[in-house]
């Protein structure tokens, strides 16, 4: 009798084998239909429609004061759709390639910390992020290999797990539990949001011939009642075609927004008449337990279509309250997002749009927007817009007052293309107002900061010019200074008003090449904002393998001003063993930067890895897979370690 890992393995064996198969077809058709053939192969490795053998009730009726809302028009029906979709996926005679690209580099968050407890990196004050883990008062929430643990961290002596909800799946065709993990807090209630793949031909039989399709993926959002931590409760979960759009979500008072992305299978449409096709099958499908466990269906006539994208894929947005049973906003568009920023009023949607020749060389390369109005719960379309260039993170974008603000750059660095980068300002309307452009030509933006009426930028190709630029007048930007020194910041996070603190890469150059040379932290000093100066830098790690997540997930770190220190997980390899570990460093403007300790152990077990680093009644509690070690803020002993 087979286990169930060997079941599993058999399973994504028999997909491998599957894909390998479908390529082959695929090649047949490349050549005539190059742009159907990307958007399969995007299909089998994302998440396509989902058939049901039992058609869901379709939800066809509209509110009058939700077609007031929003300005766009609906897709209508299934037609229309049809030709919509078939469009987006013919090339009408020109060798254009349209990609949808995502950077890896993510800026650190702006915290909010309370005295006796870190809280997680926000960009935004008062508009919470999801991460794997939350400190809630004396409890610390953490999710570890699918499983959502609970720590009472009142008495660092007696601290430890008190619950455990373990999101793995015993059903066969559920080829992957939740995954894509994050959790939020409040009062009394925790939410969950994440992703599960499966294959539905599973749930027949367990017969192998019978896996004909690639996995599909739902998104959901699980809300708990916590009143009792040590036995968290389940009261509502809303359940959504598509794929969690990593880092887009976010949290005002007691409203959660995030976004799915589902891709519609257009090779079927380009290659089949209306008449062999089932309008059911494309209809994005949810379930909301707080109305009903019957699974609905969007009609077209709720669709609205953003008529400028190239992108056959559906956009979804959500906002429920969690202390609420109203249904959820569920509002579906025929588009894109990449990136998400929010302020406390609106919420922008910024897509990355590039363009390449047969040759790959860049034709185009653009920033779509969408701005939405959050409303306790609601989301209202209020406008679309565009910039030239590429955004490169959520800290790119800003909102002041009725303003948008956004960096951008042109060009790609690896392809020996020219480079330049830019700075817009748009109305309330997604309109340009004012603007730099081709600032630091042959170099691309890392890091971008707002802090009221400045911008802090920096870019990079062979050192590291950090600029300030004014924006006071949005109608006309200014350059006030710059300085340069050797690697690049990947994150810049504020000290105070006139102190920066920049997380990157150290650098040295090898000739024409530039090669990193470890970790850094560096504070820049912006108080003559036409002259800013490097006032300290220190390196990070003890060699230049060393890494941390910090690079690309702001929520990785903590910063306390109050308490002087700045902490992150950091590892370094050395043959088979990695020293896994929290760094822990003290700031002041007089004397830097210091190491105060760190945290971890040297093993050769991932399960042991530092992941996160929090601190509540005055300890330490790093968690890692396996593992949370305590120890106290001031000696920074680790005199206890819970198993999870």
């Amino acid at each position: 009798m087979k286990t169930d890992k060997q079941f599993i393995d058999e399973i994504y064996k028999k997909y491998d084998e599957y894909q390998k198969e479908e390529k082959i077809k695929r090649q047949k058709v490349m050549k005539r239909i190059i742009n159907i053939a990307a958007v399969f192969v995007v299909a089998l490795s994302s998440v396509v429609v989902f058939s049901q053998k039992k058609t869901p009730k379709v939800l066809q009726e509209m509110k009058k004061e939700d077609v007031a809302k929003i300005d766009l028009e609906t897709v209508g029906n299934f037609e229309n759709f049809y030709n919509i979709i078939k469009s987006k996926n013919s090339t009408n005679g020109e060798t254009k390639y349209s990609f949808n690209l995502q950077e890896s580099i993510t800026d650190v968050a702006k915290s909010d910390m309370l005295e006796t407890r870190s809280n997680t990196n926000i960009q935004v004050e008062n508009v919470d992020e999801g991460d794997i883990v939350k400190t809630e008062d004396k409890y610390i929430y953490y999710l570890s290999k699918q499983r959502l643990i609970i720590i009472n961290a009142e008495n660092a002596e007696t601290s430890g797990k008190i619950a455990e909800i373990n999101f793995k799946e015993e059903r066969a065709y559920v080829l992957k539990p939740f995954f894509r993990l994050e959790i939020y807090v409040q009062n009394n209630k925790l939410a969950l949001i994440g992703n599960i793949a499966y294959n539905e031909n599973l749930k027949m039989s367990t017969e192998m011939q019978d896996i004909s399709e690639a996995p599909k993926s739902k998104t959901g959002i699980i809300i708990y009642d916590i009143t009792d931590r040590s036995n968290p409760k389940e009261i509502r979960n809303v359940m959504l075609e598509g794929s969690y759009i990593t880092s887009m979500s976010r949290m005002i008072d007691e409203n959660i927004y995030f976004a799915v992305s589902e891709n519609i299978y257009g090779y079927d449409i380009s290659c089949k008449s209306i008449e062999e096709l089932n309008e059911n099958d494309y209809m994005p499908k949810y379930t909301d337990t707080a109305i009903s466990n019957e699974e609905k269906c969007i009609s077209y006539d709720k669709i609205y279509n953003l008529d400028e994208t190239e992108d056959a894929n559906y956009l979804i947005l959500v906002g429920i309250n969690i202390n609420g049973d109203n249904e959820a906003d569920i509002q579906t568009f025929l588009g894109a997002g990449t990136y998400l920023y929010s302020s406390e009023k609106n919420m922008y949607i910024a897509t990355n749009k590039v363009e390449y020749d047969e040759n790959y060389n860049v034709i185009s390369t653009k920033t779509k927007l969408m701005k939405f109005e959050l409303n306790n719960g609601k989301i209202i379309y209020k406008a679309k817009g565009e910039v030239e260039g590429r955004v490169n993170n959520q800290f790119s974008m800003d909102e002041n007052g009725d303003n948008f603000r956004i960096a951008t750059t042109i060009g790609e660095i690896w392809s020996n293309q020219n480079t330049s980068n830019n700075l817009y300002v748009l109305n309330d309307k997604l309109e340009e107002i004012g603007k730099i452009e081709g600032l630091a030509e042959g170099e691309k933006i890392y890091s971008v900061r707002y802090m009221g009426s400045k911008a802090y930028v920096v870019t990079f190709k062979q050192t590291d010019p950090f600029w300030v630029i004014d924006l006071s007048d949005a109608t006309n930007l200014q350059i006030l200074g710059e300085v340069k020194l050797p690697g690049y910041s990947v994150y810049l996070h504020p000290y105070d008003e006139k102190h920066i603190i920049g997380f990157g890469y150290d650098t040295k150059e090898n000739g024409t090449r530039v090669t990193n040379n470890g970790l850094k932290l560096v504070m820049f000093d912006v108080s003559d904002f036409t002259n800013p100066q490097v006032l300290f830098q220190i390196a990070v790690g003890d060699s230049k393998y060393t890494y941390s997540e910090l690079l690309y997930n702001h929520k990785s770190a903590i910063f306390s001003k109050e308490k002087g220190i700045m902490a992150f997980p950091i590892n370094s390899s050395s043959g088979l063993k990695t020293n896994s570990r929290a760094v822990i460093y003290k700031i002041d403007l007089e004397n830097g930067f210091s190491l105060q300790g760190e945290i971890g152990t040297i093993s050769n077990n991932y399960e042991e890895e530092v992941r996160r680093i929090v601190f509540v009644n005055g300890n330490y509690y790093t968690l890692s897979y396996s593992q949370v070690r305590v120890a106290d803020m001031d000696s920074l002993n680790a005199f206890k370690i819970i198993d999870i």
